[in-house]
């Protein structure tokens, strides 16, 4: 691919291949606007619109309007190697930021736990925005899509800690009154 060849005529070419736009490096510009170093100003809606396209050719352009607010126009004109290495780019981000997502899950059910029906209460990204809704006392769900992700995340991270902290404690204490009981 020459370098001055835009993205529109490289996704008319891509058409008839079979190429697949894997991981790439972050570029520095694309179409006249700076790349951000990563994707830590993303809201949490605009976090799960990338987590959830589809391999059309429109997702493709979503994903540059998405991190760079370009026009599908602007897209088309956009060197095609610095769309190619943006798409790569987030799309590698966004695998990496939903696995941090899931990291954070790391209290184990205990056996009453599972016996009670603890895996009926997975809901979701909606729970998750729920969740933080409920915890942060906003009624507006749609309010919740406009936060960033990362500060979901690191509440998310901080109440899971305390929950393995207090489940802790909670063993602890029954160990100790156990002993004093004897």
């Amino acid at each position: 691919m020459d370098n001055n060849t835009t993205f529109k005529y490289w996704l008319a070419v891509a058409r008839h291949t079979s190429y697949k736009i894997g991981k790439q490096p972050r570029p520095a510009f694309v179409g006249g606007k700076q790349v951000p170093d990563n994707l830590n100003q993303l809201s949490i809606g605009q976090l799960i619109d990338l987590s959830q396209l589809s391999d059309s050719e429109e997702s493709l352009y979503q994903i540059v309007t998405t991190v760079l607010g370009l026009s599908h126009k602007e897209v088309e004109q956009a060197r095609a190697v610095d769309v190619v290495m943006l798409i790569g780019w987030v799309t590698s981000e966004v695998e990496r930021i939903n696995k941090l997502f899931e990291s954070t899950d790391t209290a184990k059910p205990t056996r009453l736990e599972k016996e009670a029906g603890i895996d009926t209460l997975r809901f979701g990204l909606f729970g998750m925005l729920d969740w933080y809704a409920v915890r942060m006392g906003i009624s507006d769900h749609d309010q919740v899509l406009k936060t960033p992700w990362l500060r979901i995340y690191k509440c998310m991270e901080m109440d899971n800690k305390r929950s393995v902290y207090e489940r802790n404690l909670q063993k602890l204490q029954a160990e100790e009154m156990k002993r004093k009981s004897r």
